[in-house]
């Protein structure tokens, strides 16, 4: 899907209308997004998923009957960047999305505080969003307590497991992520060696070597895809056979995991927010169209997010009355974020949930084997808030 550049904003007045009619020929919405730099293949996907929504939305009547087109926001990586992108959108956008990721949330987001604009920042911890509320929502709960479970569940499934290393790569949400992890280890008392993967590491042997001398029963694996796959490989050649005793955190679960793993990371347990084995119409028509789109590849596991986000969009618009007049931009801003903030009921792609003060406190997470390349679902974690 081609990627658009620049700002552009979501009321587009077509005529002066009365009182609770929309008044716009398109709701446009920005989406501040990483599309070039480092992490360009992530903001591809997440952009194609929000897309998706925006055309399979139109296909059905639009929004409030008008047509809603996503507008791609550049931010390339880049906090500074973000901010002058987010200063132009405030001055008068009704809702956005992003941004994306971590860095440019914390530079960008306090310009759309100050506004009073919602942005919904979905494929980001409960830590870097909830600073923002109410101006964006968390796609998640708190990582450790929503974490702790799920890897407690894991290892639940063996009995000989007593030392577990953890690999830690210090990048954006992912050392809380491993928080998560280690209070499950602690829960259960077990003891953890945790080990730093630099992410300008291309060689991880001596890590792998180091980690494997501690003689571990299980392993933890909180970095990128890319070096998830080769440490794997590393502990492979060391004749580590225990392959269900790995667990890979939901951020590796990407296609690098599977083109670089190949054959050596089957057996391999993930963790993961969606559930890739769902069989409905809705799921199965999504995922075709990705892999059409992609060469046959797997969706990520975040693809989904941003497409939920742009049908939240239309439900706080269509349920609130909101009519795009830019006289009321104020009004109307607040009253997309006061629905979002506790939101029942919403039906997402894969599963329904309710927002509990900006927070998504219902959804399941799941545990996912490789087998033929492919996950294959073991368990579902429900939780227990």
């Amino acid at each position: 899907m081609k990627k658009l550049a620049g700002v552009m904003v979501l009321l587009l007045v077509a005529s002066t209308a009365a009182f609770g009619q929309v008044v716009v020929n398109e709701w446009q919405i920005p989406f501040l997004n990483s599309l070039t730099g480092a992490i360009a293949s992530i903001g591809e996907y997440l952009h194609w998923g929000a897309n998706y929504a925006a055309q399979e939305i139109n296909a059905a009547g639009g929004i409030a009957g008008k047509p809603v087109k996503v507008i791609g926001v550049d931010t390339a990586l880049d906090p500074q960047k973000g901010s002058v992108e987010m200063a132009r959108i405030v001055k008068d956008s009704l809702v956005a999305l992003g941004p994306v990721p971590e860095p440019v949330i914390m530079a960008a987001m306090p310009i759309a505080v100050e506004n009073g604009m919602m942005s919904i920042t979905a494929t980001t911890s409960y830590e870097y969003a909830a600073p923002y509320f109410p101006w964006t929502v968390s796609w998640f709960p708190p990582t450790e307590e929503r974490l702790a479970p799920l890897v407690e569940a894991w290892l639940k499934q063996f009995s000989d497991i007593k030392t577990v290393v953890q690999f830690i790569e210090p990048y954006g949400a992912w050392p809380g992520m491993a928080k998560g992890h280690t209070r499950a280890l602690g829960n259960l008392k077990l003891k953890e060696v945790k080990v730093d993967v630099p992410s300008d590491a291309v060689a991880f042997g001596p890590i792998v070597v180091r980690a494997m001398s501690q003689k571990p029963d299980a392993v933890i694996l909180a970095c990128n895809a890319e070096k998830a796959a080769k440490i794997i490989k590393e502990m492979k050649s060391l004749g580590w056979t225990k392959m269900n005793h790995i667990l890979v955190f939901s951020s590796a679960d990407t296609p690098e995991l599977y083109t670089t793993g190949g054959k050596d990371i089957e057996g391999v347990q993930i963790y993961n927010y969606t559930n890739d084995t769902l069989d409905t119409p809705r799921w199965n028509a999504f995922k075709a169209a990705y892999m059409a789109d992609h060469k046959g590849t797997q969706v990520p596991s975040l693809a989904p997010n941003y497409y939920d986000a742009v049908y939240m969009v239309k439900e706080a618009i269509e349920k609130t009355g909101v009519t795009g007049d830019p006289k009321k931009l104020k009004e109307e801003r607040k009253k997309i974020a006061d629905y979002l903030q506790n939101v029942k009921g919403f039906k997402g792609l894969l599963f329904e949930w309710d927002n509990v003060n900006g927070v998504a406190m219902t959804k399941p997470t799941y545990i996912f084997e490789v087998k033929d390349g492919k996950k294959k679902l073991v368990l579902e974690v429900k939780p227990k808030f």
